[in-house]
C-alpha cells in the first residue's frame, strides 16, 4: 500500500481520522479504503510504470491519503475533500500522458532517471504483426485484389 493510517493521522490529525473511522459501518473500513486507494492509483501508473515500483515516491502518499480520505466520507465530502481527490486524479491522469513523472529515487537517494516504460499504441513501421484478427480460413475466404 502506498500510505497507512499513520500517513493519514500525520497529514489529517488524528481525530479526523477518528471521526472518518467512526462514521463507518464496518469494521477495516480503514484498512478498505487505504488499499481501494492503492489499488486506484495502481490503475492509472501500470500504464506506463512497471510495477510493482522500485521505491514509492511521497507524491503517492500524498495521493494515496487524500484518496482514502475522500472514500472514508460517509455520506457527502466537503468541497475542499472532494477537490482534492478531484487534483489528485487529474494528476494521476497527467502521469500517464507524459505531463507529469513519479520522482522514483535510487539507493543513494537520487531521482532516477528511469524513463516510464510505454506500451506502444500502435506497432513501428518494419515490425511484423503476429496477433491477426482473422484467421487464414477467413482470409482465403475473401476476394483477392
Amino acid at each position: 500500500m502506498y500510505a497507512t493510517r499513520q500517513d493519514l493521522e500525520a497529514r489529517f490529525g488524528t481525530n479526523e481520522v477518528a471521526n472518518l473511522e467512526a462514521m463507518q459501518t464496518v469494521t477495516g473500513a480503514l484498512e478498505e479504503a487505504l488499499q481501494d486507494a492503492t489499488e486506484e492509483i495502481d490503475s492509472y501508473i501500470a500504464v506506463i510504470y512497471q510495477l510493482p515500483l522500485p521505491q514509492i515516491p511521497s507524491t503517492l502518499k500524498r495521493v494515496a491519503c487524500n484518496i482514502t480520505r475522500y472514500r472514508l466520507y460517509y455520506q457527502q465530502p466537503t468541497e475542499e475533500v472532494d477537490n482534492r481527490y478531484k487534483a489528485e486524479i487529474a494528476y494521476l491522469k497527467d502521469i500517464v500522458k507524459g505531463l507529469a513523472s513519479l520522482p522514483i529515487r535510487n539507493e543513494q537517494n537520487e531521482v532516477t532517471e528511469e524513463k516510464p516504460k510505454r506500451n506502444p499504441k500502435s506497432i513501428p513501421i518494419g515490425t511484423s504483426y503476429t496477433g491477426g484478427v482473422f484467421s487464414d480460413e477467413q482470409l482465403n475466404k475473401m476476394p483477392s485484389v
